[in-house]
């Protein structure tokens, strides 16, 4: 349909319209296209680093789990030392308590024996004699004892 006098019909409107629309429409794919190829990115980008950061965590996992078991090994090697120490503890407490009896007993013994004695005849102390009393025993001249 031609236009009179310079205007348009409604059907070329309409295509305007229709083009305009369909611009509007590839602009907005366009622009969502962009928007999803750059979330893309990004949720890829967040994938590798929730990658590296597992396999950081991982690896420190596996390190505390081995100190641990190291931990727990050294703890068992100081409980037996422990163990160890402490049965020969006992074991020295019940030798000391067996001496112990075995000195009082043995005093007793020697203060009956002394009662005994001093009970019965009494000897006279024997006399000891002084280091200058013996004959020759100059200090000077000290003679070395054969063998």
């Amino acid at each position: 349909m031609l236009s009179l006098e310079g205007i348009p019909c409604s059907a070329e409107r309409a295509e305007e319209r229709l083009r305009a629309s369909e611009k509007r429409a590839l602009l907005e794919i366009d622009r969502e296209r962009s928007t999803a190829t750059k979330l893309q990115k990004e949720l890829d980008e967040a994938r590798r680093r929730t990658d590296r950061k597992e396999a950081d965590h991982r690896r420190a996992l596996e390190t505390m789990q081995a100190q641990l078991g190291d931990a727990r090994h050294q703890a068992g090697v100081l409980q037996g030392r422990l163990d160890a120490v402490q049965a020969e503890n006992v074991r020295l407490q019940a030798e000391m308590m067996t001496l112990r009896g075995a000195e009082t007993r043995a005093r007793e013994a020697r203060s009956s024996a002394t009662l005994a004695v001093s009970a019965g005849v009494r000897k006279a102390p024997r006399p000891t004699r002084s280091p200058r009393a013996v004959p020759g025993a100059n200090a000077a001249t000290r003679r070395k004892k054969t063998v």
